[in-house]
């Protein structure tokens, strides 16, 4: 008797969504609330009730899908991260082929995603000032994005002769210098045009593989 009531408990739906679906609607409304809340007053300054007030919802709910407000902050970088690698590669087989074209149309849609500043804080900011948590959290998720980097990389310039620890470390710097100044642009409010920063990182992109490729000898 007891396992077939909560089977239809389980089962039942309210406004046509199940609890399972009025779960994950409530965790969605936490993780949008959180994007705005840490990209504002930081990972240090958000609270459970202010996250709460943020997401229209209880402190019930809160904890029914986070511990505390490091793990909501976690899932909010992780589907940041996922959400911008999607997008990015959907892209990039409608990109240009040569050098320059897909330099520019790469930097492109980066830093039109870091006009967002709660994006620019949540994934270059804050995820640096957290606990051991989230930085090692933000450390796995700068090894995909050298790692995919470097594969884009190695597959538009199969010809380059270097090794995989070269190129992991060419894919390092270019990520970290796009970071840099995305936050920096930011910081002083978008004043600089977009057009400029992608010209800038065009230019360290192709001055590298250029570079690269002049040279006869092996790297190691």
């Amino acid at each position: 008797m007891t396992s077939t009531s909560n089977k239809k408990s389980s089962s039942r739906t309210y406004g046509g969504l199940s609890e399972s679906e009025r779960v994950d609607e409530r965790r969605e409304r936490f993780l949008e609330a959180g994007l705005e809340v840490f990209g504002t007053v930081g990972l240090r300054g958000a609270t459970v009730r202010v996250l709460c007030k943020a997401a229209g919802l209880t402190e019930r709910y809160f904890y029914e899908s986070f511990t505390d407000t490091e793990a909501l902050f976690c899932a909010v970088y992780e589907r940041e991260n996922n959400r911008w690698r999607e997008v990015f590669m959907e892209k990039v087989p409608h990109m240009p082929q040569d050098l320059e074209g897909r330099s520019r149309a790469s930097l492109d849609v980066y830093f039109t995603a870091m006009r967002n500043e709660r994006l620019v804080r949540v994934l270059h900011i804050e995820s640096m000032a957290g606990s051991e948590r989230v930085t090692s959290l933000h450390h796995y998720h700068t090894r995909i994005s050298t790692e995919m980097s470097a594969m884009l990389i190695r597959l538009d310039h199969p010809d380059l002769n270097v090794t995989d620890e070269f190129l992991h470390s060419l894919a390092m710097a270019i990520n970290g210098a796009s970071a840099a100044m995305a936050v920096q642009w930011m910081l002083g409010d978008y004043s600089i045009p977009q057009d400029i920063l992608v010209e800038v990182c065009s230019v360290m992109v192709k001055g590298a593989i250029q570079e690269l490729r002049s040279r006869s000898a092996p790297i190691v």
